[in-house]
């Protein structure tokens, strides 16, 4: 299941239906610009498109910038409310308690994080410190979700990594944050049971440059899928995980009813049980010897269209 955008194209030929919820202004870089071959103008025009659009709130350091030193902003530090802080300065405590059982010399040694840690860690609700309690989470805020990751580093980087990963770019901060309310069900409570994830976009040749992305999603004759082909590399997490964010291009098209849609760089959730699953090797990085991050690999496989989306395309 993927929480992919495929919005509307604009300017589709006359013979297609024109769309309606995609102005020029929102169209950067036409999808069919978008791949290795992308311009450093490309680039650009597609990075300046990926900021914030409208400032609700002031920044403290913004204004630092343009000689404007409003403390007001960051002081007094917001008070955080009772009941958050007696939950997590509980699960700071058994956190502490747990992370004294684990030794990173044993991390250091087997260049790998035992699994019997990891099911400890999920025990203890670790992997979902951010996700709601609705959905199985803690519910913590980012203050306890910082002080965990900075308490499970001291043991290991590796440990801080993994959680890292999964949390901040792995599936549950997408899904929560732009999630529909089908896929946030589907998704969160396993996440937040230890189901460990990834995130996919870094490429070869290409770096973290989502512009010259090369890999692809092209929806089926039929429209019930998308069909994801390329190449990912760097993924911390990639060898462990059962799930992952997978970034891609799909390309403008014409869907069965006529609507044209304009494509664009969209995000797909992929289950890694798959025949295609193609990350089975680790590469051994200097002073994080436990990270599973997966090497290169090539992947072609199927993933269902969506029923709502979870991230908006720039392109």
């Amino acid at each position: 299941m993927s929480f992919a955008t495929d919005s509307p194209a604009t300017n589709p030929p006359a013979t297609e239906v024109p769309a309606t919820d995609a102005p020029d202004a929102e169209v950067p870089v036409a999808a069919a610009n978008i791949g290795p071959e992308a311009t450093a103008a490309d680039a650009r025009a597609l990075a300046e498109a990926s900021r914030e659009l409208g400032w609700d709130r002031p920044s403290f350091a913004k204004g630092l910038y343009l000689g404007n030193f409003d403390l007001g902003l960051i002081h007094p530090w917001p008070k955080a409310k009772a009941d958050d802080v007696e939950r997590g300065e509980a699960f700071m405590e058994r956190l502490t308690a747990y992370a004294r059982t684990m030794s990173g010399r044993v991390i250091e040694r087997e260049a790998r994080i035992p699994d019997e840690y990891l099911q400890g860690l999920a025990g203890l609700g670790v992997f979902g410190m951010k996700i709601p309690q609705e959905y199985g989470g803690l519910g913590l805020s980012l203050v306890y979700y910082g002080r965990a990751l900075a308490l499970l580093g001291s043991v290991h980087p590796s440990i801080g990594a993994l959680i890292s990963a999964h949390q901040s770019i792995g599936v549950p901060e997408p899904v929560k944050v732009f999630g529909t309310p089908d896929q946030k069900r589907e998704y969160l409570p396993r996440c937040a049971a230890g189901a460990i994830t990834a995130f996919l976009l870094t490429e070869p040749d290409v770096g973290s440059d989502p512009a010259r992305m090369g890999s692809t999603a092209v929806p089926t004759d039929d429209g019930g899928s998308y069909v994801l082909d390329g190449v990912k590399l760097w993924t911390t997490n990639g060898v462990i995980a059962e799930l992952v964010v997978v970034m891609a291009v799909v390309p403008a098209h014409t869907d069965a009813d006529g609507t044209g849609r304009r494509g664009g760089i969209s995000a797909f959730v992929v289950e890694m049980d798959s025949p295609a699953s193609p990350w089975r090797t680790a590469t051994r990085l200097w002073g994080c010897v436990g990270s599973k991050t997966a090497s290169p690999a090539s992947t072609r496989s199927g993933c269902p269209r969506p029923t709502g989306w979870a991230a908006r395309a720039r392109a």
